[in-house]
């Protein structure tokens, strides 16, 4: 009878308790909630601790914890089944840590602190275990009702990062670093009960945690790898449509360099001096605009430059820019890819707008300042059509374009997320009376 009694209090006062907090906390990173989340958290927790608890005393504690960790993965898949089978396997994961950590809180202090040496003492006397259980579980509470309730945006984009993650170097990673985890948990636990009989699963435990261990250091020297392999995918897709418009405007001036000699030949034989000045006069100046960048101080920049310039020749737009003598951005600091993603991108944009305008109206602006604070300083402005107010709200959404077809609706939003990134400010002013449109950024310097 009293074996009942202590197993009432053990389901009742601390199993449930502790399931129920560590679902919500673990839950609590998901963005949106699911519907009805504390409901069904409240019958994930009273199944299986009623499940796991009457097996308790039956169980060795490894298959004990195998058991719980089974049962508790096959509630969360029957009753969320809405969530994505990654989601539900990382946050079983995360749950299972969490549990992991409070009980080997709670069994240190027991048997350290306390003098309670033994398992079943520990489950004899579960005032004790609420005791040292209750100011953790408090703690979980109301970290989770600040990340649910005040839009913790980095706790919440740090677990949609790992979601989201199409990576399998990086989920092999952090369940590998999950299963190290608990089995150095369980041979804790199993250290601190003082169990002689412990001791062939102890060192099956040492054994098992090596080999994991192993796994997961080569799991990251794979990811590493292909992590760097990500990263130079991503800088070429950056620069490759530049350096392609910039081969176009080359390829182009090749090609038109015969018929430029052929037209200078024959309005020199016929005498029209002034003809032939004006016409040489624009020669140089194209020529020489696409040239004359080359030699600035950032090679990333001067391409970036170039590539604009033959693309605004192409399309018979005035394209102006401004870039410092001698860059001194570190990559440390802001780097370039992230400052030619976002001027890249509002250049582009600001050319389609100018399309819509006759060839002698199109004028567009940029331009690159570094401060004397180590801030970065970007604009770009353009004629053409304001920006409405209700366009102002949607244009930094994902997908959305006031372009039609045959557009991403990516470019602004980009330009945001890296915007962010770096915590700086982005400025737009449209006027429509001037007809002018203005996109202003500055980063501010991010230490190293």
């Amino acid at each position: 009878m009293q074996e009942f009694i202590n197993f009432l209090k053990l389901d009742l006062l601390v199993a449930q308790p502790q399931t129920f907090t560590c679902l919500l906390f673990c839950f609590s990173f998901l963005d949106p909630l699911p519907k009805n989340l504390f409901k069904r958290l409240l019958i994930i927790t009273v199944i299986h601790s009623v499940y796991t608890d009457i097996l308790i005393l039956i169980l060795p504690f490894p298959i004990h914890l195998l058991n719980s960790v089974i049962s508790g993965a096959l509630l969360v898949f029957m009753i969320f089944k809405e969530l994505r089978p990654k989601t539900k396997i990382l946050l079983v994961f995360f749950m299972l840590i969490l549990s992991m950590i409070t009980d080997i809180i709670s069994s240190a202090i027991i048997v350290y602190s306390l003098g309670i040496s033994t398992h079943s003492e520990i489950i004899r006397e579960p005032s004790t275990l609420m005791r040292t259980l209750y100011p953790q579980l408090l703690l979980l509470l109301i970290a989770s009702w600040f990340i649910r309730n005040k839009n913790l945006f980095s706790a919440r984009r740090f677990f949609s990062f790992i979601v989201e993650d199409n990576r399998k170097s990086l989920m092999q990673v952090i369940l590998l670093i999950a299963i190290q985890f608990c089995l150095l948990g369980t041979m804790q636990i199993l250290h601190i009960t003082y169990d002689n009989s412990n001791k062939i699963l102890n060192a099956i435990m040492i054994y098992l945690i090596i080999l994991v261990s192993l796994l997961a250091l080569v799991s990251i020297i794979r990811l590493v790898i292909r992590t760097r392999e990500q990263a130079a995918k991503t800088t070429q897709e950056v620069y490759i449509d530049d350096i392609n418009d910039m081969f176009t405007s080359i390829r182009g001036q090749r090609h038109d360099f015969l018929n430029h000699v052929q037209v200078i030949h024959t309005m020199a034989q016929m005498g029209k001096t002034e003809q032939l000045k004006n016409y040489v006069g624009d020669l140089v100046k194209e020529t020489r605009d696409v040239s004359d960048i080359v030699h600035h101080s950032s090679p990333a920049l001067a391409a970036f430059v170039q590539a604009k310039i033959a693309v605004s020749l192409g399309k018979g737009i005035q394209f102006t820019y401004e870039l410092p003598d001698k860059w001194e951005a570190k990559e440390t600091t802001i780097k370039v890819i992230d400052i030619i993603k976002i001027i890249g991108n509002l250049v582009d944009n600001a050319f389609d707008e100018t399309m819509h305008l006759p060839q002698e109206e199109r004028h567009v602006f940029a331009s690159i300042r570094s401060q004397e604070d180590g801030s970065i300083a970007l604009k770009v402005s353009n004629r053409g059509r304001a920006i409405t107010t209700d366009d102002r709200l949607q244009i930094f959404k994902p997908g959305y374009t006031t372009k039609g077809e045959g557009h991403s609706g990516l470019g602004l939003a980009i330009v945001q997320e890296r915007v962010k990134h770096y915590k700086g400010a982005l400025e737009l002013v449209s006027d429509e009376k001037e007809g002018l449109t203005v996109f202003k950024v500055c980063l501010p310097e991010v230490s190293a």
